[in-house]
């Protein structure tokens, strides 16, 4: 039976999250979130959607994405598949892999990055047999706030008295009266996210994107915590709460380089993750790149446990990109 491909609209944004929950059951996609995705594409990017159907039953979700060519030395292209696993075939997972690949390379890529989750052996299989090889590892971790959180509103509790000891105040977005604090928060983002390990250029993001980000249904400035001293915001950590469906996740978490060192970033994150427990959200998760060292401890010290995480793979389709 063949599979057929039709674009995808902001109307399949709901088809497009079942199935991508279908496909990995165990990290549930909300679709409010997703169609807000959609609709405020970053400057300078392109994509394409896709839903694959048998017999008029639609099976997968595929897309490609890209950011400014001119930005990419590489000239790379994220590639997606997630196929609903009551119809996982090695086969068709070639089949699609190939299918989405093309597209990208059409588009003019010259590298094509592609994710499967590491307990998702077809996956695995099906990118290695096209030629992809496994770049980075992502590490998922989660923590059960039933079963820790006395602790954590204690450390919380603790944290906040030894930063006002120091001059640094933790509070909300929502709390901080300061008719610049969007612009600094962006200003922040921007220094601390090239910290990242990365493989490939992380693209400075526009604040007019930044800001559709703080405005997306996930993201309220009451749960978005941060460290400030003076008039200066040197850390933020906050975590994204789906409308509809699916785990509460730690968005970002980050501390101004000059401010290393001092707990700043754990104390802060203590802070969402105490108001997480208030909340009465019964576990949270994160993910780190398994070379950031110092977030790693954080997770650990903060009682998180290891989940199955993501593999960054990477093709190259082009020598020169062009």
């Amino acid at each position: 039976m063949s599979v057929t491909y039709r674009a995808a609209g902001l109307d399949d944004a709901a088809l497009a999250s079942d199935l991508m929950t279908a496909a990995y059951p165990t990290m549930v996609h909300d679709p409010v979130i997703l169609r807000y995705r959609w609709e405020h594409t970053r400057k300078g990017y392109d994509g394409g959607r896709f839903i694959a159907e048998r017999e008029q039953r639609p099976i997968a979700f595929l897309a490609w994405f890209h950011g400014p060519w001119e930005q990419l030395p590489d000239r790379h292209c994220e590639v997606e598949l997630w196929l609903d696993r009551a119809h996982l075939d090695a086969g068709l997972l070639e089949e699609m892999w190939t299918w989405i690949g093309d597209a990208g390379v059409a588009q003019g890529a010259g590298l094509l990055l592609a994710f499967c989750a590491e307990d998702e052996p077809e996956m695995l299989e099906a990118l290695a047999a096209l030629g992809y090889r496994r770049e980075r590892a992502e590490r998922v971790w989660e923590l059960d706030l039933v079963e820790h959180g006395a602790r954590l509103l204690n450390e919380a509790a603790d944290a906040r008295r030894r930063m006002e000891g120091d001059g640094v105040h933790l509070i909300t977005v929502a709390d901080w009266d300061d008719p610049s604090k969007y612009r600094k928060l962006y200003e922040l983002n921007e220094r601390t996210i090239q910290d990242v390990p990365h493989s490939v250029p992380i693209v400075t993001e526009a604040f007019e994107d930044f800001k559709n980000r703080t405005r997306a249904p996930d993201r309220r400035d009451d749960r978005w915590w941060i460290g400030v001293k003076g008039d200066e915001v040197i850390a933020m950590s906050y975590l994204k709460f789906p409308p509809v469906r699916g785990t509460v996740w730690t968005g970002f978490t980050c501390a101004a380089r000059e401010h290393r060192g001092r707990g700043i970033a754990r104390a802060t994150k203590l802070q969402s993750l105490a108001q997480a427990v208030d909340l009465g959200i019964p576990s949270v998760r994160t993910d780190n790149d398994s070379e950031n060292a110092p977030m790693l401890h954080i997770n650990e010290a903060l009682g998180y446990v290891r989940r199955p995480g993501w593999v960054e793979h990477h093709k190259r389709v082009s020598k020169t990109g062009a």
